[in-house]
């Protein structure tokens, strides 16, 4: 169900995907010129229908309905929501405008979606080790400002290193760099290495109260890949990444926790990049799911 939030200084809409950061960074989903307003805010999640928003740690807060945004909660139609001196309108479902229509009435014409070109590609997918388990010890909204500290390193991470992100499902991530030269396959490795490092040292509120509390620590694993995708617009304007090579993609990281590595990549990554073959060791040939012959994987030494 769609969503966006309306500024109510000047009536700008911006629609809400699943993962939205709010602040004044670079790397902000959702830009704001606003003094008051920290690098990196706040963080509005979609999970199902619901959307949830969380502080991250702003220096001024952030409010929901003039209320102070203490734990992480699920955003309803009309509400306003407050970050800095910013204030906006959230709207969802059929209340929410149609900004593909006002897009339309734009001198702008962007017109059908191009048809998704097939282009090589290095992919990237990852997520959180045991985290059903974690989920099934806290509360909801501890496990959304979980999600959403996960989600913002992520965002900046994956971005810092060139990444598109495609998309996030639960408490995994898939993104992918255009290519496979072998300075793309560095960034991945340096990409995913950051990723891991950021949850070791992780000082976000959530992640250090669960820490504390329940002495719970995010674990991320990563499997790496290259190999052909199509790449185009799907549905609104929304890019993404298909085929067989995704699929393995997936698999791979699957192997992370049979083979108990953090980071695994195929045969097809290290051949891509000669040079760093010397950083890997083979873990041998495994089945995955959807293949008749064994595929060998490599992890970092």
């Amino acid at each position: 169900m769609s969503a966006t939030l309306t500024a109510l200084s000047n009536s700008e809409a911006y629609r809400l995907g699943d993962f939205n950061l709010i602040g004044r960074g670079e790397h902000a989903t959702i830009r704001l010129a606003d003094g008051e307003v920290s690098r990196q805010h706040a963080t509005i999640r979609r999970d199902g229908a619901n959307y949830w928003v969380v502080d991250v740690g702003s220096a001024n807060g952030s409010y929901v309905n003039d209320v102070a945004l203490t734990i992480a909660r699920v955003l309803h139609s009309g509400d306003r929501v407050q970050f800095g001196r910013s204030i906006f309108l959230f709207e969802q479902g059929t209340t929410a405008p149609d900004l593909d229509s006002q897009a339309a009435n734009t001198k702008t014409q962007w017109g059908n979606p191009a048809a998704p070109k097939s282009r090589p590609a290095t992919l990237f997918v990852a997520d959180l080790k045991g985290f059903t388990g974690i989920s099934a010890r806290l509360s909801p909204e501890q496990v959304a400002a979980l999600l959403a500290e996960w989600y913002m390193d992520c965002n900046m991470i994956l971005k810092h290193y060139g990444a598109s992100i495609d998309k996030f499902i639960g408490d995994c991530v898939f993104a992918y760099w255009h290519g496979t030269a072998a300075d793309v396959c560095v960034s991945a490795v340096q990409a995913a290495q950051a990723l891991r490092a950021a949850e070791d040292a992780a000082t976000s509120p959530t992640r250090v109260l669960v820490r504390e509390q329940q002495d719970i620590v995010l674990d991320c694993r990563i499997g790496l890949h290259v190999g052909e995708v199509a790449i185009g617009a799907l549905g609104k304007g929304i890019n993404t990444a298909l085929g067989d090579a995704v699929n393995l993609a997936f698999r791979i990281e699957g192997l992370t926790r049979k083979l108990d590595k953090p980071l695994l990549v195929s045969a097809q990554f290290v051949e891509q990049w000669p040079e760093g073959r010397q950083y890997f060791k083979s873990c041998g040939y495994h089945e995955v799911k959807g293949r008749a012959e064994m595929i060998e994987v490599f992890s970092l030494i």
